[in-house]
């Protein structure tokens, strides 16, 4: 199959059609949800971040909405339309199974804020990680079994929801880019660290101000210390690095795929192999570090 040309009409038609046409629709409450033992609940109030995660879905969905509707080409709109309700989608689901399995969590005030399309761009950006850390964890959490499969398989399809969102992103991006004339890798992957770097910046004072009181939002404590047990960060990347491997490789090839945050991933996981081994962390790994290695294409920065 032949790539199309980053900012054709050919390009921009791909990544619109691709994700139209790969949304599945479903409701939340229509889901197959498994009657989850007592432990199980415990174990999901015992997660510190389901009231951030929850405000971060919603105000996705009133920012992406705001965004959808300053946008003059039809086609793409309808897609960010389509994002839009997702992420909306994310946020009923999550109150939903709240409601379900009676867990309860206080609500954050959205934000009111005018939208611009830097914000679009931030919170793309912010995906990128987002969806990276989500992959490693899904990935500990099923190795691990410590949920029935019937919740996990829940969660992955958000999860392939949230790949599909970034791979999306990137090629809207780019598509943007080189219609502005921004066709210097160089130059272009500067900006695109500057806009990792401002939502990172970003998702750390949305978790602190949906920190209960006045203690930090701590993502390594309650439940998250069962999937986090026993992991070293190496473990850890590597879970990551292919679980996000495996998402990508049900998305259309000739799609440009977030590679920043993976490489950056990589990267440290690299520095992590040359250090020597500590006598307490585990000697087998979760997954194969020589099925991790990057590839030419890897190594290309095209987000």
């Amino acid at each position: 199959m032949r790539n199309p040309v980053v900012g054709s009409l050919e390009h921009r038609d791909l990544f619109c059609r691709t994700f139209i046409e790969t949304h599945l629709p479903f409701e939340p409450a229509a889901l197959p949800w498994p009657r989850l033992e007592a432990r199980y609940v415990d174990l999901l109030r015992a997660f510190p971040f389901w009231s951030f995660a929850r405000s971060m879905e919603q105000e996705a969905d009133r920012m992406i909405a705001t965004f959808a509707q300053t946008l003059t080409d039809a086609v793409i709109r309808e897609a960010v339309e389509l994002q839009g309700y997702e992420e909306g989608r994310h946020g009923r689901l999550l109150d939903h199974m709240l409601e379900r399995y009676e867990i309860d969590v206080p609500a954050v005030p959205l934000s009111a804020l005018p939208v611009t399309r830097d914000d679009f761009i931030v919170f793309g950006f912010g995906e990128c990680t987002d969806s990276v850390i989500g992959f490693g964890a899904f990935a500990l959490a099923r190795q691990k079994q410590i949920f029935p499969q019937g919740l996990l398989d829940v969660f992955e399809h958000i999860l392939f929801e949230e790949a599909r969102h970034i791979v999306f992103f990137i090629n809207w991006w780019r598509y943007e880019e080189a219609l502005a004339g921004n066709t210097n890798p160089l130059a272009r992957t500067v900006a695109a660290l500057k806009y990792q770097a401002r939502a990172v910046m970003h998702q750390a004072q949305g978790a602190q101000g949906a920190a209960l009181g006045t203690a930090p939002l701590d993502l390594t404590g309650g439940g998250s210390q069962v999937i986090l047990e026993g992991v070293s960060p190496a473990m850890f990347l590597e879970a990551a690095l292919a679980e996000e491997r495996a998402m990508m490789a049900r998305i259309d090839p000739r799609l440009l795929r977030p590679q920043i945050v993976p490489f950056l991933a990589w990267a440290a996981l690299l520095g992590l192999r040359m250090l020597p081994p500590r006598a307490e962390t585990p000697q087998r790994p979760l997954a194969s570090f020589d099925k991790l290695s990057m590839t030419d294409d890897d190594l290309r920065m095209t987000g």
